[in-house]
């Protein structure tokens, strides 16, 4: 394999690193939150505050 092959492979796999998770997970899952309203969050909201 060529020096020039390796480097773009290396090259390719740093930038599907940083396409991958540089997704903004939290906006994303604050936004369906908004949404949607999922039951579920609801239920872990009020078990959040019935321990405390």
């Amino acid at each position: 394999m060529s020096q020039g092959k390796i480097w773009a492979i290396a090259a390719a796999i740093i930038l599907v690193d940083l396409a991958v998770f540089m997704v903004p997970i939290v906006p994303i899952v604050a936004a369906y939150i908004l949404i949607a309203r999922p039951p579920w969050f609801k239920t872990f909201i009020d078990d959040v505050y019935e321990s405390s």
